[in-house]
């Protein structure tokens, strides 16, 4: 069955969305910057009043994806928080230059025991992307949430597919940004996912 994950920029529209037939939520404040750690009342909340598993975005900030050490250190204690307030799991990303920052991405890991992690659209921004698909899955991190290198994953259905292709199960690929309730289907059939991502999928 097809997941369909609802990205959120607050308390009220994870409630909306859950209502509308959401499977999951990537928690976020902040939407406008692409998202950043939402607060600890809003991920207690959402957590205990929804239904639904419940990811919530590691991001100390907008802007680029390489972080400072500082930086690592919040991250590390969010995800601490995340995991003590019942959230499913996280949605993590860091980079160097146009590679996965590896320290960073264990660093973070190892506060991840016992939740799913996905990796976000940082990965769009990786040189070798089929690369990095594989460090990732070694890496064991659950799905990667990428929109095929391009604006949007209408635009990158053909690189979506071929990374699906490729990941040949060892990690999902989850397709995001303009997704729609509209086009999420066709895409997941194009592509040949199972689990969909979008602020308006449901």
């Amino acid at each position: 069955m097809a997941i369909y994950e609802a990205c959120v920029g607050n308390y009220i529209e994870a409630i909306e969305a859950e209502k509308r037939g959401a499977n999951r939520i990537e928690l976020c404040d902040n939407l406008m910057q692409d998202g950043t750690t939402p607060s600890y009342g809003t991920i207690k909340l959402a957590v205990e009043k929804t239904n639904i598993p419940v990811m919530v975005i590691i991001r100390p900030r907008g802007g680029n994806f390489e972080y400072s050490s500082d930086e690592v250190e919040i991250m590390k204690e969010d995800i601490k928080v995340c995991k003590k307030l019942g959230a499913h799991g996280v949605v993590i990303g860091a980079l160097k230059g146009k590679e996965i920052d590896i320290e960073t991405i264990e660093a973070l890991l190892q506060e991840c025991e016992g939740l799913s992690v996905t990796f976000h659209m940082a990965f769009d921004e990786i040189e070798d992307k089929y690369k990095a698909i594989d460090k990732l899955a070694e890496l064991g991190i659950n799905r990667i949430l990428t929109k095929g290198g391009k604006a949007n994953a209408i635009e990158g259905k053909d690189e979506l597919k071929a990374f699906s292709e490729y990941a040949n199960g060892k990690i999902s690929i989850m397709p995001g940004k303009s997704v729609t309730k509209e086009n999420r289907d066709y895409l997941l059939e194009y592509t040949n996912t199972v689990e969909i991502h979008g602020s308006k999928v449901v």
